[in-house]
């Protein structure tokens, strides 16, 4: 207990030391960032392998924490890249400056990866419409993200076999994953199991096709995310109501657009950095 104490309060001492908070952040903001930071600190165990936690990191995945309640799109994409700075400096064991290039391993700017990916992402709506639609008609379906088979994510419940762990978003910047949050069994979560049940065709199509998270917008858009890390994302968008964005444009969780290639009149290959 004392050697977890003492990491514990090592970790904040780093947090602090390695930079200042955003201008974005108030006291608030702060103290609920700091609350989700021990709480990870507590959650997760110790390791001193290189990139283990690294799948941790990739879209909506635990330590990917998005602040959604802040107002400013830019200031979003500002948080999440802060976030990997933090996050990664305690668990991915890695040099600063190889951690500051992890990024770039999911940016493509050459035409060979850009038709490798159109080619994945076209084997995967070949076989998908169906059970796409299905998520989509269903109102209490935001998201569905997939770390492994039987680890995934489903709106801010995150699954196991033995847990559930069910967050709500923080008061002020709403953190999720934030400090406010139910373990739950899989035995008396019956709403939520529920959804893990209607979501099962879905997550195994997601698996064969190594799609990383399927989330969807206000507007019934849905994006399917192969891949990605920090605010660099790649994957397709199906669009309902809206029309497809120019570089420069953001999506729904304030991550800009960087390459921009319509596949039809109502879908587009993109990728945000």
């Amino acid at each position: 207990m004392l050697n977890k104490m003492l990491l514990s309060g090592a970790f904040l001492f780093s947090v602090t030391a390695m930079a200042e908070m955003p201008t974005y952040f108030n006291n608030e903001i702060d103290q609920e960032y700091r609350a989700v930071l021990k709480h990870m600190d507590e959650m997760m165990p110790q390791t001193d392998l290189e990139l283990a936690y690294l799948p941790s990191f990739y879209p909506f995945s635990i330590f990917d924490i998005h602040a959604t309640k802040l107002k400013n799109d830019k200031d979003k994409q500002a948080f999440t890249n802060f976030n990997l700075g933090v996050l990664g400096s305690q668990f991915l064991n890695v040099e600063p400056q190889v951690g500051t290039k992890l990024p770039n391993l999911v940016i493509c700017k050459k035409d060979k990866c850009t038709e490798q990916r159109l080619k994945q992402i076209s084997s995967f709506l070949a076989v998908s419409e169906e059970q796409i639609l299905a998520f989509k008609n269903n109102i209490s379906l935001n998201l569905v993200q997939l770390t492994a088979p039987n680890v995934y994510r489903i709106n801010n419940t995150f699954y196991s076999p033995i847990q559930l762990l069910s967050y709500t978003p923080s008061k002020y910047a709403g953190f999720v994953p934030s400090a406010d949050y139910k373990i739950l069994s899989p035995d008396t979560a019956s709403s939520l199991m529920e959804l893990s049940a209607y979501s099962q065709k879905l997550r195994d199509l997601m698996i064969k096709h190594k799609v990383a998270a399927v989330t969807k917008d206000k507007n019934d858009s849905v994006n399917v995310i192969f891949g990605g890390l920090s605010d660099n994302h790649w994957g397709v968008v199906l669009l309902d109501k809206s029309n497809i964005p120019r570089k420069g444009d953001r999506n729904a969780i304030g991550l800009e657009y960087d390459v921009i290639k319509p596949l039809s009149e109502t879908s587009f290959y993109y990728q945000t950095n």
